[in-house]
């Protein structure tokens, strides 16, 4: 929230530099009914809190749409699509969806499916008939459409080689790039989101519709859903497009190459028509587009037989939440990022209400606002409160240990009594225990003051054993998901690694200045071989590896990017598409 702060004299410094005294924030507005507008209310509490967020975060530019059955019964723009020149946003303004495209990339497969062109449970391959990928696991027949949408096929999650660029690499040359690359896990293992298996999947379709993939799309999609002024094209232009910003400053949004991954560029106003579908069981207009059995096949959770997926829930394609509304409403969702702009979708068919919001500016959470404006809607239209569940863990093992977490290797030592410290890339954190048996999160400025933060205090953790790993198991709202796995010393590191280890070059470095990695060194530490990396964000990343022969050592980890291959060829290091050449020191 914007705070309007006074700073009181002569607190020490260190002090000052955690908590400003005297901080207000702008007052909530107080709740009041309308028999003209039920949504009055929650649309003045949501112009406050957007409001209040984009002050806070400094951001440009934002657009909501709020559905009930089969209209929009709320939709407002709030700053500026393009800053400099003083144009508003509005409902109207086309920014760019990001993963949102893979809802349209996995409908566009149901509707091949519902015509007897596709069966989503046969081998990949057999769509794509020059899919080929090394395992370790045996055949790869088991690699299938059905878990390509859910994100548990087992292939690697990205393939970062011009992914955003002013020249990107087309979403056709993928699978002719990926014949010496290795799945990382044997598909329905545990959830792994991959850009690199939705941009094949829409290559898939392209092949069995025979028609370009956007023009499929558009033909079966986006011209049906009244979408006129979206596209699938790899760079955001024309009319009513919005600039794109990072911390205030207009910042360049790269063109992209895996279009079936991550292109759409639409308005709330549009997309909002996604969720009027929906709520109308697969019909818009006169025109029913995809049968109301498959929005159930779409919506059916695949992963309830996952134990490794710590109860997180996903559809063919849809992320499946039963917490946001309570138990006995489920919302469907998906969002989106991209160099700069960020998006999010969310829809519950059975109260009929969905959500868009859409932002030009790095850093802003769409999910959060889409979630507040949701659980609002959906209090104004039944007249309940949604009842939130308290996680209760009966269970909770020793943290102490090394861990490969989404945010890189985690060391966590026993601290003072149901206390842990963290350390981490960002410095530390303190794990403390809560009346429910979780341990939450606090950070430490200066590894000396802890620091409340409102996204922290959501994040509550306990440790399980899964299918033979101690795992971290972290849950924010209602949803857990895999927080990390503890990784054990390795016996033997083979000799040849320890010549690798040293300083390298990226020789196909990324093009966003955001992304540009400004040093990478291979180091053994502690007894692990690691990766460590410095970008020109100033941000910090270190991954484990585990050399499993001479040329090949997998990341260590579960989840996403975790369990893939990374190998040596030629003096060249091979990493997602990227690659690494020594820098030799000078004799």
């Amino acid at each position: 929230m914007k705070r309007k702060c006074k700073i009181i004299k002569k607190i020490p410094l260190i002090a000052s530099l955690a908590f400003l005294v005297g901080c207000t924030t702008t007052p909530e507005p107080k709740a009041f009914t309308s028999k003209a507008d039920k949504y009055a209310y929650v649309k003045e509490y949501m112009r406050w809190y957007i409001k209040e967020q984009m002050d806070d975060k400094d951001l440009v530019g934002l657009s909501v749409a709020l559905v009930d059955d089969q209209k929009i019964v709320w939709s407002e723009g709030f700053g500026y699509a393009d800053k400099e020149k003083g144009i508003k946003a509005t409902p109207q303004t086309r920014y760019r969806a990001g993963s949102i495209t893979k809802l349209f990339t996995d409908m566009a497969v149901m509707k091949l499916s519902e015509e007897g062109k596709m069966d989503i449970d046969k081998p990949f391959k057999t769509y794509l008939p020059e899919f080929k990928i090394k395992s370790r696991f045996g055949s790869t027949d088991d690699i299938t459409p059905r878990n390509i949408m859910s994100h548990h096929s087992g292939l690697p999650s990205e393939w970062l080689d011009r992914m955003f660029d002013s020249d990107p690499l087309p979403y056709t040359e993928h699978v002719n790039l990926i014949n010496n690359e290795y799945v990382a896990t044997k598909p329905n293992t545990v959830f792994s989101y991959s850009n690199l298996g939705l941009t094949l999947l829409g290559y898939s379709v392209e092949k069995v519709s025979g028609m370009q993939y956007a023009k499929y799309v558009d033909k079966v999609l986006l011209a049906p859903l009244d979408m006129i002024h979206s596209d699938l094209e790899m760079a955001l232009s024309g009319e009513n497009a919005s600039k794109s910003y990072s911390k205030g400053k207009e910042t360049n949004e790269l063109a992209i190459g895996e279009v079936p991954a991550g292109a759409l560029n639409t308005s709330v106003e549009e997309l909002a028509h996604l969720a009027m579908m929906i709520n109308a069981d697969g019909k818009y207009g006169h025109q029913q587009l995809l049968k109301a059995s498959t929005l159930k096949k779409m919506f059916t959770v695949q992963n309830a037989n996952v134990p490794l997926d710590v109860g997180f829930k996903i559809g063919l394609g849809y992320f499946v939440d039963n917490e946001l509304l309570g138990e006995k409403d489920t919302v469907y969702q998906h969002g989106g990022n991209t160099i700069a702009q960020n998006a999010y979708f969310a829809v519950s068919p059975h109260s009929k209400l969905g959500v868009v919001v859409m932002s030009n500016n790095a850093g802003t959470d769409a999910k959060n606002i889409a979630n507040k404006l949701l659980q609002k809607t959906w209090e104004a239209k039944t007249g309940k409160k949604v009842e939130k569940k308290k996680l209760i863990v009966s269970h909770n093992s020793d943290f102490s240990g090394i861990y490969s977490t989404v945010i890189g290797k985690v060391t966590i030592e026993k601290g003072s009594k149901d206390e842990y410290i963290a350390k981490t890339n960002s410095g530390k954190f303190k794990l403390y225990k809560t009346k429910n048996n979780t341990y939450k999160l606090k950070y430490k400025l200066l590894g000396l003051i802890p620091l409340g933060d409102d996204e922290l205090d959501k994040v509550e953790l306990y440790t399980d054993e899964i299918e033979g790993n101690h795992v971290i198991v972290a849950s924010m709202e209602g949803q857990t998901f895999l927080g990390g796995v503890k990784v054990e010393i390795p016996k033997h590191i083979p000799e040849v690694w320890h010549s690798y280890m040293g300083q390298y070059k990226i020789i196909n470095n990324f093009e966003p200045k955001e992304w540009k990695i400004k040093e990478t060194e291979f180091k053994i530490e502690d007894g692990f071989a690691l990766i460590k990396q410095t970008y020109n964000s100033g941000e910090k990343s270190t991954t484990i590896i585990k050399p499993i022969n001479d040329t090949e050592a997998i990341i260590e980890g579960l989840g996403r990017s975790m369990q893939e291959t990374i190998y040596v060829k030629d003096g060249v290091v091979y990493a997602q598409g990227l690659r690494f050449e020594k820098i030799e020191k000078k004799k």
